[in-house]
């Protein structure tokens, strides 16, 4: 539960928010929003060099968010959502007690914050059905696994197995597993939260947050060998593991 710089991985609880939204109509899917100075976000991703009164479709903004982790695309959905009050309000609403939004994106001070626990317990909470509709469900599923960086869970899983080969999550499904993951990192603290399909068609969630020296090599590698010591729990068998 202890609260943390939540770096990129903020981006799920936001997704999970708009699902929730769409699935009460709220928003439309193919809703356009409208790129304005106020939004521009530096770092990962396209759209904050786009014309600025360029429009785009929600469901281009979500998936940029996470797929290549777009700050711009983030900040997008942060207002369109109704600014950064209600966002932090629709958080707890949820069940999320430890992640707050305080800043736009990319936050490099690391003032937007969660937990491990919020960020395992969103996903498992939309995993499980309880808050969204099967559609928007596949939904995150399918934009989720579209997630580029999957240099910290999946590649510690794979080490776990006693493998490391560059195409990471071709060589996941060669044994069985799937991740779908959304890392985090502005130097001073990386993150990554994954949903876990193991070979015995069971799901596990699993979240790690590091802060640390700017930049220091040894929190991505702490990630990856936690990763890698949960892979003894995950293939035991289904009725090992506890998603709860």
């Amino acid at each position: 539960s202890k609260e943390l710089p939540a770096a990129s991985s903020i981006k799920v609880p936001i997704l999970i928010v708009l699902l929730t939204m769409l699935d009460r109509e709220e928003i439309f899917w193919n809703e356009k929003l409208e790129l304005t100075e106020d939004v521009i976000g530096s770092g990962s991703g396209w759209m904050a060099y786009q014309e600025i009164g360029e429009k785009f479709p929600i469901f281009e903004v979500a998936s940029e968010m996470i797929r290549v982790s777009d700050n711009t695309a983030t900040n997008l959905l942060i207002r369109r959502i109704g600014g950064i009050n209600i966002i932090n309000q629709k958080f707890k609403e949820i069940g999320l007690k430890n992640t707050q939004i305080n800043n736009f994106l990319p936050d490099l001070n690391g003032t937007n914050i969660t937990s491990t626990k919020d960020l395992s317990l969103g996903i498992a909470l939309v995993d499980n059905g309880y808050l969204l509709k099967i559609n928007s469900r596949d939904i995150f599923r399918e934009i989720m696994g579209s997630s580029k960086t999957n240099t910290l869970i999946p590649s510690g899983i794979l080490r776990g197995l006693g493998k490391e080969y560059k195409d990471t999550d071709y060589h996941l499904s060669l044994n069985g597993f799937s991740v779908l993951n959304k890392t985090g990192d502005i130097g001073i603290s990386y993150s990554d939260t994954a949903l876990i399909q193991t070979p015995q068609n069971s799901r596990a969630f699993a979240s790690f947050i590091v802060k640390g020296p700017f930049n220091d090599p040894r929190s991505t590698e702490l990630i990856r060998s936690l990763s890698a010591e949960l892979v003894p729990f995950l293939v035991q068998g289904q009725n090992s593991l506890n998603p709860n």
